[in-house]
């Protein structure tokens, strides 16, 4: 599986994964119902903070959040999510966010947003995934998904789309494809298209088993089993 863009993510992927040790009150095991709850991580170099409108526990260890947002403000890396409900688990790890989700991620040179009716973050795999339709935004590529999984591994963030659309508008021309599993190499403005794989550079069509397209130069760079039609 292929990697999106380490300096954006994995500072990302890391906060999550601290995020099971956050500050809480002493009294939430006992407490069914909470007004305005807030979980928080402060330290020198970053913030992390997961609050709501109100919350329940039937347990003590997973909270059904109202209206959650979440936060993370750090020097490298700004982060947020919001929805409309979140079910966060503090002894399995996992927080998801459910009905209208946005995850918003921002750096100096980057901007992503997705949008999902679900969106998982699991704490103690470090994945972030949604089995929803998802629409994805980087910069100016747009893919619409049915899934999404993004995982670390290695120092390494991998990440694949299910039946992923896409579409890239650059000046003069716009790129679009499908492809039964569709894989993002950012650093190098690569996409790579498997299974069922199609290409469309302004009616320059490729269908193939797999390709492998650099979306900054508009250049297929490996094709497989391909066939090809140009209906400019």
């Amino acid at each position: 599986m292929s990697y999106i863009r380490k300096h954006l993510f994995i500072v990302l992927i890391s906060l999550f994964c601290n995020f099971g040790f956050c500050n809480e009150s002493e009294d939430l095991d006992y407490v069914s119902v909470i007004d305005k709850p807030s979980f928080s991580i402060n330290s020198s170099d970053r913030q992390i903070t997961l609050k709501g409108e109100s919350s329940s526990s039937l347990n003590g260890s997973e909270f059904i959040i109202q209206i959650p947002n979440f936060k993370l403000n750090s020097n490298k890396l700004l982060v947020n999510i919001n929805s409309k409900e979140a079910i966060y688990n503090k002894n399995i790890g996992f927080i998801r966010f459910k009905d209208s989700a946005e995850l918003e991620a921002l750096n100096k040179t980057d901007k992503l947003i997705i949008s999902s009716e679900e969106i998982t973050l699991d704490l103690t795999n470090e994945t972030f995934s949604s089995v929803e339709n998802v629409l994805t935004n980087l910069n100016n590529l747009e893919i619409k998904s049915l899934g999404i999984e993004m995982t670390q591994k290695a120092g390494n963030l991998y990440a694949e789309f299910s039946e992923g659309t896409f579409q890239i508008k650059n000046i003069g021309y716009i790129s679009k494809g499908y492809a039964e599993k569709l894989y993002i190499i950012s650093e190098d403005n690569k996409i790579i298209l498997e299974e069922e794989a199609f290409l469309d550079q302004d009616g320059f069509i490729i269908k193939s088993d797999l390709i492998h397209y650099d979306y900054s130069l508009n250049k297929i760079l490996k094709s497989i089993n391909s066939s090809i039609e140009n209906n400019s």
